[in-house]
């Protein structure tokens, strides 16, 4: 009887700590690859499979921690409002009201999306009810306010939770700031702090900067180079450069990468606006599962 008693209790503190476990749901996502100067991208962009509201179609959105506003392209939605005018209702200029994102399992309710006009591929008629997803939209950091974000790269999904899963609590966590929705991380480079935006929409690149600093921290001769509509649409060439000085994360070096800025130094008011050294990506963190909670701003990678 003791035995079976002590048996008992143990499977009991078992059973306690897998409940107390928090469940991921995950969501799948896609790299979509891209051809970009004669060059193949294989992990260009995130798109995210999404319903929408209860329409008999199939979507993809890319998911860009660049932006703060989750947007419908114009050109692209368009036809949808057309043909679905249950959609049609919930849009007063500029935005859709109270919309519901599925994505995997997981329904995302109550959500205002902007529409961006005159952007986006343009969806025939006769193809808005075919298999094959529609590219319809972007979406941004305002799904994740107050939430904790986990972004299981290697494994192509990803997760919302509205706390801490324990499994993390352990790792060391980097505190970030908030502009406007957008994540600000603090790293180290050539051993000096520097803040960069972190943006899922910038899969090709480790580094993009100011050419001036890009040069700072190379050797300065061009290495590889990328032209194409990278900018929401609009044309734009980035040179990379050899990176010879350390950059670092959560007091780890990070591999070897290049630098990139671009040729017309257009988005050098991005980094001005913000007061940033520049823009990191994915590309980091290609190989690891990363872990963001805004509701606390930390950081974690695993």
């Amino acid at each position: 009887m003791r035995k079976q008693g002590i048996l008992f209790i143990l499977l009991l503190l078992i059973c306690t700590g897998c409940s107390q476990k928090q469940s991921l749901n995950w969501i799948s996502f896609n790299w979509e690859g891209d051809t970009i100067s004669g060059r193949y991208i294989e992990k260009a962009f995130i798109y995210v499979p999404v319903k929408i509201e209860n329409l008999p179609c199939d979507f993809t959105m890319q998911l860009d921690l660049g932006t703060d506003q989750t947007l419908f392209y114009g050109n692209s939605i368009e036809p949808y409002l057309e043909e679905f005018t249950s959609l049609a209702d919930k849009y007063e200029i500029p935005m859709f009201n109270d919309i519901t994102l599925q994505m995997g399992s997981v329904k995302f309710t109550g959500i205002d999306i902007g529409y961006y006009n005159n952007f986006g591929e343009k969806i025939s008629k006769d193809s808005l009810l075919s298999e094959t997803p529609k590219h319809i939209g972007t979406i941004a950091s305002d799904i994740f306010r107050g939430k904790v974000l986990v972004i299981d790269y290697k494994s192509g999904r990803f997760a919302v939770l509205d706390s801490l899963p324990a499994e993390y609590e352990d790792l060391p966590a980097e505190k970030f700031e908030l502009k406007d929705g957008i994540m600000i991380l603090p790293f180290h480079i050539d051993n000096k702090p520097c803040k960069l935006m972190f943006d899922t929409g910038s899969s090709p690149f480790q580094l993009i900067t100011s050419k001036e600093r890009a040069l700072g921290i190379s050797n300065s001769q061009i290495a590889d180079s990328l032209s194409g509509p990278l900018w929401w649409g609009q044309e734009i060439t980035f040179y990379g450069l050899e990176i010879n000085k350390p950059i670092a994360f959560g007091g780890k070096v990070l591999k070897s990468a290049k630098v990139y800025y671009d040729k017309e130094g257009l988005w050098d008011g991005i980094y001005n606006s913000y007061n940033i050294w520049g823009i990191t990506g994915n590309a980091y963190f290609f190989d690891n599962t990363v872990i963001i909670d805004y509701k606390n701003k930390l950081f974690r990678v695993k």
